[in-house]
């Protein structure tokens, strides 16, 4: 077993890491330890615009990250220790046998841990940990979350709350969940940074090797930050198609929003709205790239000083 130390807390930048060591060191059972600055994460068939209100994100400065494994959105801050093993296996997903020894290195931490539904870990009847796995030519690679002081209310505001059923799509939806964080069920007080040694000395104990990246190495990381997950067309160009449609009010009138996506961009769109000019918001969003920045810009041509309040409308 072996570790590759990850100090960054850029989530393009950790996403890229993780799949440079998979792809990289293919020789050796791997374990790394990783936290991000606040982002969300989504899995990579889902749709962004059903999990999390964009233009929220957008406002508070949070991006959205689409990783290479499936299953649902988190919300990720400094405060949740993300953990990756890669290893070999039989030929299949296999959630078990990568859980069990997280579990017990949590419980000879004092987490009272235990294994809940297919892939999370809990506490009690409340969840610490969700993860997800990717299966290439009998390499598996399964990474998960650990929250041990997560700003729990801000997770529950963006991730939780945060639904749009107007969107309709074959995206996968995440579970809710009531969750915990692990620092309030320990015995005695312990640090993030504490935790998170004991937790490496636990999982790669002495005799397992340590690496850091070379500069060469960090370079090829960059890259592949730069070339795929923060772009536009791995972030939003994969969407699965979906549909929106929602109807409110906007500047006091009566409105409904219709239209819908493939591969990232719109079509079919129609906006019905005494306040507003239909036909060139039809013009304009047809064609055009599904993110929030874009349309943003949209709603400021459409709506001047009320351009935010038909953000909220329009994703």
């Amino acid at each position: 077993m072996l570790t590759v130390e990850n100090l960054s807390l850029d989530p393009f930048y950790n996403q890229a890491f993780e799949e440079f060591v998979y792809q990289t060191f293919t020789e050796d059972d791997v374990f790394l330890l990783w936290r991000n600055r606040p982002a969300v994460v989504v899995g990579r068939y889902q749709n962004i615009c059903r999990e999390v209100h964009a233009a929220d994100l957008l406002r508070r400065g949070i991006p959205v990250v689409r990783r290479m494994t499936g299953g649902g959105t988190v919300y990720h801050d400094p405060g949740n220790l993300n953990y990756t093993c890669i290893t070999q296996t039989g030929g299949q997903l296999d959630y078990d046998a990568v859980l069990a020894p997280v579990i017990t290195a949590l419980q000879a931490l004092g987490v009272p841990a235990r294994k809940d539904r297919v892939c999370d870990i809990a506490i009690g009847d409340r969840k610490i940990s969700g993860s997800a796995q990717r299966l290439v030519k009998g390499r598996l690679l399964h990474h998960g979350t650990l929250l041990f002081s997560s700003d729990l209310a801000m997770l529950d505001k963006i991730t939780t709350h945060r639904k749009n059923d107007g969107f309709q799509s074959k995206g996968t939806p995440s579970a809710i969940c009531a969750v915990t964080n692990i620092r309030d069920h320990l015995a005695g007080p312990m640090t993030l940074e504490q935790f998170q040694a004991g937790l490496l000395e636990q999982m790669v104990p002495a005799g397992g090797r340590r690496l850091t990246l070379t500069m060469e190495q960090e370079a090829q990381v960059r890259r592949l930050r730069d070339e795929k997950y923060r772009t536009w067309e791995w972030t939003w160009g994969k969407t699965p198609p979906f549909t929106y449609e929602k109807t409110g009010v906007f500047a006091g009138e009566p409105i409904r929003i219709a239209y819908g996506a493939k591969g990232g961009l719109v079509s079919g769109a129609a906006v019905d709205c005494p306040a507003l000019d239909g036909a060139l918001a039809a013009e304009l969003l047809n064609g055009a790239r599904l993110e929030p920045e874009g349309f943003a810009a949209i709603c400021r041509r459409l709506a001047g000083d009320r351009a935010e309040e038909l953000l909220d409308l329009l994703m």
